[in-house]
């Protein structure tokens, strides 16, 4: 904890003294920029507020067009021709994550869970628009009540809107935030701090009651545009170039060069290089159980660790994707992976180790050029699986290719976190996933709560004809209340054992070991 906080001190302080030194260099040429930078301003938040609007309308538009088509359907509610009419229409709507199909008021059936046991009567207030169409603004979901969404209800259809489709690009120092029109709304659209959209209460958006206020012509929503001090800072540094170019220039130049020998010395993305370069960071590995009497070690999990380092793994992970050397830790992971477990994979040639990846390397061609570099003769691909964060729909799209080169070479292909990301089911049909990785938050802590969760998930794995990996389990009622649901269930945690050493993942799968007991 000491060293992350000095690290985010020396960060700061390094930007410190960047803006000291272009301050005094600039501070009368912003005395004088003033009135052109409001100007800047406002109309950048003009212009933040119309692609909001826009984007709303387009995502509306597209909902109504996809219910319009579905209420015509002459098929007998929720038969199995009328689930694949949803299911073929939700493939096609770029914009919905569930559809399913009402009888009388009550919902009977949806594309995820196919047939309830029991219909589902809804017990929010509905706000209608657009000639009978009804809006749902905070509806829980049926797979996990605790998350909202925005559901629109027609006369025999009703559709769930991927949250991820109001997202649009921000201006610097800009943020907004989407709310109904005409009803006062204490929880409305925003980014969380992940950076994906979701609700969030609009008393905690710093800025909101001042906020440019944008509304739909079409339907009973409207978008807030709030700023924070970044878009100030922006507009002023507009304002000041046009007015003050030389104090500028000479500010830029000092305190850039002020900034750039401080970061050599205490930049974590030096550090990370260094710590690459000078074998810093260690492989350890997490094993992976089959579940049974008694659960048995089949794969393993590698996870990079920096001992001496000023930041834990999420963190300096998320500083190596931004400055470029993902690929490099990647490879680090990798080739010390194979020199770890060469001699077990010859040994177990079932046995596998995933790897974490992340988009930028498959985009760029990295990985591929590291397999290529690293990757043994005669040894089998199917010994390393990669694991994949749950992303949007429109990047995982982008990465599509090569997941599915690396799966025709033989490595499995794991989506992790399932369950926190905003993917859709129709759009992880079509993905090249060998396993999924059920994140924490959706495992029940005791057989009382949630456990109603679990047949929901086994029904999508068996639908998407993949495995399932449960994460994070930590007591052995989990791990019993997992063992009982009648098919072949993988989970990892510190239950079964916290990442460890080869030469201790290696000691406990000798002959007779592998059980844990």
């Amino acid at each position: 904890m000491m060293k992350a906080q000095r690290w985010a001190t020396s960060r700061w302080s390094g930007y410190l003294v960047f803006l000291v030194v272009l301050l005094v260099t600039t501070l009368s040429a912003l005395k004088a920029s003033n009135p052109v930078a409001e100007r800047l301003l406002t109309r950048s938040i003009g212009n933040q507020g119309a692609e909001v609007i826009a984007q709303v309308d387009q995502v509306m538009a597209s909902v109504v067009r996809t219910l319009t088509a579905i209420d015509r359907s002459g098929h007998a509610a929720c038969s199995a021709a009328d689930l694949s009419l949803l299911r073929s229409e939700l493939m096609r709507s770029k914009f919905t994550k569930d559809l399913g199909r009402l009888e009388g008021n009550d919902l009977a059936c949806t594309t995820m869970l196919g047939v309830l046991p029991e219909p589902f009567v809804p017990k929010q207030r509905s706000i209608p628009f657009d000639g009978g169409l009804q809006l749902f603004w905070k509806a829980g979901l049926l797979l996990d009540p605790s998350t909202l969404g925005v559901v629109v209800r027609a006369k025999r259809s009703s559709l769930l809107i991927d949250l991820d489709a109001f997202g649009v690009p921000t201006s610097p120092g800009l943020n907004y935030v989407i709310s109904l029109r005409d009803e006062p709304t204490p929880l409305v659209i925003g980014l969380d701090r992940h950076g994906l959209p979701g609700y969030i209460e609009a008393a905690r958006v710093a800025g909101f009651e001042q906020g440019k206020r944008f509304c739909s012509a079409r339907v009973p929503l409207c978008a807030t545009v709030v700023q924070a001090r970044p878009a100030e800072e922006h507009a002023n540094r507009q304002a000041a170039w046009l007015l003050g170019s030389a104090g500028i220039l000479l500010g830029s130049a000092l305190g850039g060069l002020a900034l750039l020998l401080h970061r050599r010395r205490t930049a974590l993305s030096a550090q990370i290089r260094r710590a690459l370069a000078n074998g810093g960071f260690t492989v350890r590995y997490q094993p992976i159980m089959r579940l049974g009497e008694p659960p048995e070690i089949v794969s393993a999990e590698a996870l990079i660790r920096w001992p001496d380092g000023p930041a834990p793994p999420d963190v300096f992970i998320a500083e190596a994707e931004r400055c470029g050397v993902i690929g490099a830790i990647t490879a680090f992971v990798l080739d010390t992976v194979l020199e770890d477990m060469r001699g077990l994979f010859e040994k177990l040639p079932d046995f596998r180790v995933a790897i974490n990846i992340s988009t930028p390397e498959l985009l760029d061609g990295s990985l591929a050029a590291t397999l290529q570099r690293l990757w043994p003769e005669g040894l089998g691909r199917h010994h390393v699986g990669f694991e994949l964060t749950e992303r949007s729909t429109a990047e995982l799209q982008d990465i599509l290719p090569q997941l599915e080169r690396l799966r025709g070479q033989g490595h499995p292909i794991y989506i992790d976190d399932f369950g926190t990301g905003y993917s859709s089911l129709a759009q992880l049909q079509h993905l090249p996933v060998d396993y999924i990785k059920v994140d924490r938050s959706l495992l029940p802590g005791s057989a009382r709560q949630r456990a109603s969760l679990i047949p929901e998930i086994l029904a999508i794995a068996r639908r998407l004809e993949v495995g399932l990996v449960f994460e994070g389990l930590e007591t052995r009622e989990q791990a019993q209340l997992l063992e009982g649901v009648g098919q072949t269930i993988f989970a990892q945690g510190w239950y079964f054992g916290h990442p460890e050493t080869p030469d201790k993942l290696q000691e406990r799968l000798k002959p007779g070991t592998r059980r844990c007991e």
